[in-house]
């Protein structure tokens, strides 16, 4: 496959995965609808005479909120003080280490000493996918066969093809 081939595939995937997600929200908020009109709390998805699939609705899970932390944090230091830790803000952490330097798997604090309980590293590169001006809607209408000879295959884009 050449790289053209490859990126109007990528596209390709990239709009019918955002498709996907939308009707995906839309059938679940609709289906969350009926069971709740029905009182269920599963149903089976059916093709034909054979269960495919059963769709749950997952039980509430309880959270306490938190609404003061300041009134929080002296509660626990009178009554429980040994859970207590000192911490730097988390708001704050990326400004500090920003002033720290990263040369040959060395970390040098900003006073040029080196470190040991600090490390760097990088992560992986990786591909977005930004349609230029009209071309997740070129690219749609050419799935659905608007474009005439630009028609692209679903069926080979997804490898469906037996």
């Amino acid at each position: 496959m050449t790289i053209k081939d490859l990126s109007l595939k990528l596209a390709a995937i990239s709009l019918l995965a955002d498709q996907a997600k939308r009707l995906k929200d839309e059938l679940r908020a609709e289906l969350q609808g009926e069971m709740n009109n029905l009182g269920a709390d599963r149903v089976k998805a059916e093709l034909g005479d054979e269960v495919i699939a059963y769709i749950t609705t997952t039980k509430p899970k309880f959270k306490w909120v938190i609404k003061s932390d300041r009134q929080f944090i002296d509660w626990v230091k009178t009554n429980v003080p040994s859970e207590i830790v000192e911490t730097v803000r988390e708001s704050s952490v990326d400004k500090i280490l920003e002033k720290f330097n990263y040369l040959d798997d060395v970390v040098i604090d900003p006073n040029g000493e080196i470190v040991d309980w600090l490390e760097g590293s990088e992560s992986e590169p990786y591909l977005t996918t930004k349609f230029h001006g009209e071309g997740r809607a070129k690219l749609r209408d050419a799935i659905i066969g608007l474009n005439g000879a630009n028609e692209i295959d679903v069926r080979k884009v997804l490898e469906l093809e037996g």
